[in-house]
């Protein structure tokens, strides 16, 4: 044991001696056993950087046999290619822990920390070298980047503005109307369901009209009571009813002065304020509760409404006339059932946001993106949104399975919307078939591949891996 010898002899030092009655070459062959048996590659010179000792890790790292490196200096062992750079010749240099990446002559990649350890007079016995493959680890990082990069090239590809993310032909056009009637002073009203977005495309509007630096004020006509809609919207003066402010107060139509007031739900407002809120859009005017004068207002009005207007009409529910002033760019907006392309996208710009908030890194089976895929979604993006931060906080596991979600997603409903099980086809082929099912359609409906990976939310090689493996021509 003749390397090892070399460790008892090199270091004199009271810290190797921890049992003055064991013998020197036991002691050598407790050590090199000890050594043997760590994972890390550990590689020791003498303070001369002549290598007296690696263990069978650091062989099996190397791919090189012990023999190449024992005896040898480490000058030498540069000159001869089995590193790149010596941790040992800087410990050396510096009397310091160094810490560096290192190559090795099979081109693994290794981190190595270089201790140096000193005799009482404070000379350099030895320099311990742990080594440490990286390889993966570096391999890995690489991938990481690349799928980065892609991620970040699909990105700038999605619409992800003024707070909507959509990939849909439909959505496209329904914020290029916002966008371009924006810039004409007229009134809009925004149909659509629960949860679509009614608000966020409002605040476009304004964003991208000519009062864009003047207020936007949104108010919803369900949330307050009749009794005190008309002092929200016109304010009131001093002392004109019990509880009122001795100086009174403005309302929303004075405070959205210049700028684009938002009329949330409006179906809701009563007969009797329809009738006031007409009478302002055309006189441009209001008079405060309590006041005598008329205050002349300037304010775009946006509206947006979840119900069927024109019914109501007919019911005697709403005006005609008012819905005719308010109505004059119609902007309707489809529900997530109607646009599906966006559901995953959404699902996925929603996981990264929770994820980042509350700290985890979680994902949705394959399972569990087809049953969200096929899920109509009544309360839309609303609904989509809790329920995935829901996901990430209920779910046990990173990867979020078809049993995290809520028992409305049922599994025997998105497989009758999805496609028939037959007999003898087992759950993956069933999957499968409906993923070359989703693939083709996407396919058909894009003139490249680059389209259609957008469509389904994925970069063009996934797509190309997919469609060998589905055997999609």
């Amino acid at each position: 044991m003749k390397k090892t010898e070399n460790i008892c002899e090199k270091n004199n030092s009271k810290s190797l001696n921890f049992c003055e009655d064991i013998p020197c070459t036991q002691i050598n062959s407790y050590i090199e056993s000890i050594l043997n048996t760590v994972q890390d590659g550990v590689y020791i010179t003498d303070g001369k950087s002549k290598t007296i000792f690696l263990n069978n890790a650091y062989e099996k790292l190397s791919g090189t046999k012990k023999e190449l490196f024992l005896n040898k200096t480490m000058t030498r062992i540069i000159e001869e290619g089995l590193i790149d750079k010596s941790g040992t010749m800087e410990a050396l240099k510096s009397k310091k822990e160094i810490t560096m990446n290192q190559t090795l002559n099979n081109k693994n990649q290794v981190l190595i920390t270089s201790t140096p350890l000193f005799d009482l007079y404070g000379n350099i016995n030895l320099v311990v070298t742990t080594v440490r493959d990286v390889t993966l680890i570096n391999n890995l990082k690489t991938e990481l980047n690349r799928t980065t990069l892609d991620m970040n090239e699909l990105k700038s590809l999605i619409h992800e503005k003024d707070g909507i993310v959509y990939q849909s032909k439909q959505m496209e056009n329904t914020i290029l109307t916002a966008k371009k009637v924006a810039v004409y002073d007229t009134s809009v009203l925004i149909s659509g369901e629960t949860g679509v977005g009614k608000d966020i495309v409002a605040r476009i509007i304004h964003k991208n009209s000519n009062r864009a630096n003047k207020p936007f004020i949104d108010i919803n006509c369900s949330a307050i009571p009749e009794s005190l809609m008309e002092s929200e919207l016109f304010g009131y003066e001093g002392g004109s009813f019990t509880g009122a402010l001795t100086k009174g107060k403005k309302g929303i139509f004075e405070l959205a002065n210049g700028g684009t007031l938002f009329l949330d739900e409006i179906g809701e407002l009563s007969l009797n304020m329809q009738a006031k809120l007409l009478k302002t859009l055309q006189n441009k005017t209001i008079r405060k509760i309590g006041g005598s004068k008329e205050i002349p207002i300037d304010v775009r009005i946006v509206s947006a409404t979840n119900q069927d207007l024109k019914s109501m009409i007919e019911e005697k529910k709403f005006r005609d006339d008012l819905y005719y002033r308010i109505n004059i760019i119609p902007i309707e907006i489809l529900p997530l059932r109607k646009r599906r392309e966006d559901i995953l996208l959404l699902v996925n710009h929603f996981l990264e946001k929770s994820n980042e908030i509350n700290h985890e890194n979680k994902f949705f089976s394959k399972e569990a993106l087809l049953a969200l895929y096929n899920y109509d979604f009544p309360g839309n993006v609303r609904e989509l949104k809790n329920l995935v931060e829901r996901s990430v906080v209920l779910s046990r596991e990173d990867e979020i399975q078809l049993n995290d979600l809520p028992t409305v997603i049922k599994i025997s409903d998105f497989q009758e919307k999805s496609f028939e099980l037959k007999k003898g086809v087992n759950f993956k082929q069933a999957v499968d078939n409906f993923e070359k099912m989703v693939i083709k359609n996407a396919l058909d409906n894009s003139s490249t591949s680059k389209e259609a990976a957008i469509k389904l939310g994925m970069n063009e090689s996934t797509l190309t891996r997919k469609k060998q493996k589905l055997g999609i021509i």
